[in-house]
């Protein structure tokens, strides 16, 4: 007779549980001066929602001369699957995109429009969609 927790478990794996997790296991990096803005908040929800884990580094840190930007680029390609980077120049961006393997996003949370009260027929709110949409590019981006 099993026991009600392998009867939870059973469930779970039958999708009456969790939601699926497509990035379970897998690391973010999010490149911002400050990680409480609602930009980096977001992001965070996103990709801890498909499963990810997010680690917020500091662009002081990253964002170095070019000679150090390929090697931090190749260290940050091997410890993310991807990297979110907001409120840094375009043209940094854009060496570290060329200079690593993985994606790297310029503002992704950034670009989506600032969330309101109004409720989408689904039932979530405008932030709920902002979500989605930042899960959805993720998703896109890494299949």
């Amino acid at each position: 007779m099993p026991s009600s927790t392998t009867a939870n478990a059973a469930k779970r794996r039958a999708g009456e549980g969790d939601p699926p997790a497509p990035f379970r296991g897998m690391s973010m990096g999010l490149v911002c001066a400050d990680p409480d803005a609602e930009a980096a908040m977001l992001f965070r929800e996103a990709a801890h929602g498909l499963g990810a884990q997010v680690t917020v580094l500091d662009p002081a840190k990253v964002a170095d001369d070019a000679a150090s930007l390929q090697d931090v680029a190749r260290l940050l390609g091997r410890l993310y699957g991807a990297i979110e980077c907001q409120g840094l120049p375009a043209c940094w961006v854009r060496r570290l995109a060329q200079a690593t393997a993985v994606p790297v996003f310029d503002g992704l949370a950034e670009a989506s429009p600032a969330p309101g009260p109004r409720a989408d027929a689904a039932g979530g709110t405008e932030h709920d969609r902002r979500v989605r949409a930042v899960q959805a590019a993720l998703l896109a981006a890494l299949r």
